[in-house]
């Protein structure tokens, strides 16, 4: 972000005042031939300030791809119509406030698929009572 500096619009009513210098009470002494100290300090420094920054997922549009036919924001389309939220992707592609996507600073399968009617085999016979006469390959 930039910054612009605005002058005032006309002179202002006193003269801006010269910066106050502290008075140093007794000399600073000479560096040392060796300006690390010979230790470690006696309590830790305090622990760094930690901001938010911004991330790659910062202002991330919404499209419809497709080729997969949901709303994705994985990359920045070109030429495609965008949205600013899932939701009104969603709604303006499909007419439901929710709907399949690919959130690329979230990533997870929506929705997972439908399970199947029969996922395992019937179950087989009971054993035989003796056992086959050679081994079966």
């Amino acid at each position: 972000m930039e910054f612009i500096t605005v002058p005032a619009p006309g002179p202002t009513p006193e003269s801006t005042p010269a910066p106050v210098v502290p008075e140093t009470l007794e000399p600073t002494p000479e560096p040392t031939s060796a300006p690390m100290t010979s230790g470690p300090t006696s309590s830790p420094s305090p622990a760094p300030t930690v901001s938010s920054s911004p991330t790659i997922c910062d202002g991330r549009k919404w499209y419809l791809d497709k080729t997969l036919n949901m709303c994705v924001n994985d990359i920045d389309p070109d030429d495609q119509l965008v949205f600013d939220s899932l939701t009104n992707c969603c709604y303006g592609n499909f007419g439901e406030l929710t709907c399949d996507s690919y959130d690329m600073c979230a990533p997870t399968a929506s929705p997972t698929p439908e399970p199947t009617d029969k996922p395992t085999p019937e179950p087989t016979p009971e054993p035989t009572a003796k056992p086959t006469p050679e081994p079966t390959p």
